[in-house]
């Protein structure tokens, strides 16, 4: 387990420097106030920290001889769900542009609750429901971002 954690954090941490490397070529401030490195540089600043301070207490803790036998991914039926999520995310990055936002979301959204073991259906619909078209109707009337509509227009 502690060379799992050794290892993540350590990716964690390069990651991190790698947006703040990134977010310094931006300008951190404008005229109006923060510039578009600002929030990219200081997540990445405090990201690296908390992977710094878990890397110390980290390599501070004893090697427990017992963590040899402990499994650091899922296995049985949370092996299956965290499968079906990542397949299912990568499904919908795929088909996202040819079917819009909304078609993909409902589908996401209506079988990620069900792989998430409910099965009520109520709940299903108004998870879905809600988490693509209103979702869609938040994002292009309030926040003026543009969603991909897809081939049929919805």
């Amino acid at each position: 387990m502690r060379q799992g954690r050794l290892v993540a954090t350590g990716v964690m941490l390069v990651f991190c420097l790698f947006a703040i490397w990134q977010s310094l070529l931006l300008p951190l401030t404008d005229r109006l106030g923060p510039g578009p490195g600002f929030f990219p540089f200081w997540l990445a600043l405090i990201g690296a920290a908390l992977a710094v301070a878990l890397l110390v207490t980290t390599f501070r803790e004893a090697a427990d001889p017992s963590d040899s036998d402990v499994r650091i991914l899922p296995h049985g039926p949370g092996a299956m769900r965290w499968f079906a999520i990542v397949g299912l995310l990568a499904a919908v990055t795929l088909v996202m542009d040819y079917v819009g936002f909304r078609l993909a979301m409902l589908v996401f959204n209506a079988v990620l609750v069900i792989a998430l073991g409910d099965r009520r259906w109520w709940v299903i619909a108004l998870f879905s429901v809600l988490g693509s078209f209103g979702v869609y109707y938040v994002f292009t009337t309030w926040l003026d971002v543009l969603l991909p509509v897809g081939r049929f227009g919805i």
